[in-house]
């Protein structure tokens, strides 16, 4: 079986320069042209170019961060969902308290009839004997105090209400600014891992770059250093 090469980035104009060498020494009766030109046939197939490499890496990162975005916008529109339905919960509720509130001025327009009531009745229990004055006047003092107990509990069990849904829903509002800056947060690491990553690869390449110069240049100049050069076969 035959074992897979490691694909490496080379510059197209590296690639060029052997072809000339490789044509330099066959023109010079070289028996070394034929063993580069064989080189350069065998692995021709594997060479790839830096823009070649960058735009594969680029498509890549391109896909995974469309798929990033994707997954963003569905959470994103899971959460407006969730927030549109508390606001409706919210809507219910006030609702409720727009009763209860309608409900309590019923009922102190209930107690004002009865005050009215009382003050007739006071007008009348003076024409009446001690007795029956101080009974009247004991039953709507009695009447008065259940209304108004009536109306302080109502009133206090509406205002406990409201408290309660105003830190419901505060505490939604801070829960969905927490998860909307961790998801701001994971696509900056994102982002920036990306940049990281390119400037690694960028180097790479120009390292590789350089050392092939280099060996092109030992090349030269052993070809320079040769005796007998450009003499027959």
């Amino acid at each position: 079986m035959e074992k897979e090469r490691a694909i490496q980035c080379v510059p197209v104009e590296l690639i060029e320069r052997l072809k000339a060498l490789a044509s330099k020494l066959w023109d010079d009766r070289n028996p070394a042209s034929v063993q580069l030109s064989t080189i350069l046939e065998e692995f021709g197939p594997d060479v790839k170019t830096l823009e070649n490499m960058l735009r594969d890496y680029e498509a890549d990162y391109s896909r995974r961060l469309a798929a990033g975005q994707s997954k963003f916008e569905q959470k994103e529109g899971r959460l407006k969902k969730e927030i549109e339905d508390l606001k409706a919960r919210q809507a219910g509720l006030e609702s409720s308290r727009a009763e209860a509130v309608k409900r309590g001025e019923e009922l102190k327009a209930a107690f004002n009839d009865r005050e009215a009531l009382l003050a007739e009745l006071k007008m009348k229990s003076t024409e009446t004997e001690g007795a029956l004055n101080t009974k009247y006047v004991a039953r709507m003092q009695e009447l008065y105090e259940k209304v108004n107990k009536k109306e302080l509990d109502l009133l206090t069990r509406w205002e406990e209400k409201n408290k309660t849904l105003e830190t419901k829903l505060q505490d939604l509002e801070n829960d969905y600014a927490a998860k909307g800056r961790q998801l701001r947060l994971r696509e900056k690491a994102l982002e920036e891992d990306f940049n990281a990553r390119k400037a690694e690869l960028i180097k790479t390449f120009d390292r590789i770059r350089a050392g092939l110069e280099a060996k092109e240049k030992e090349l030269s100049a052993r070809e320079e250093a040769r005796p007998g050069k450009g003499g027959a076969l």
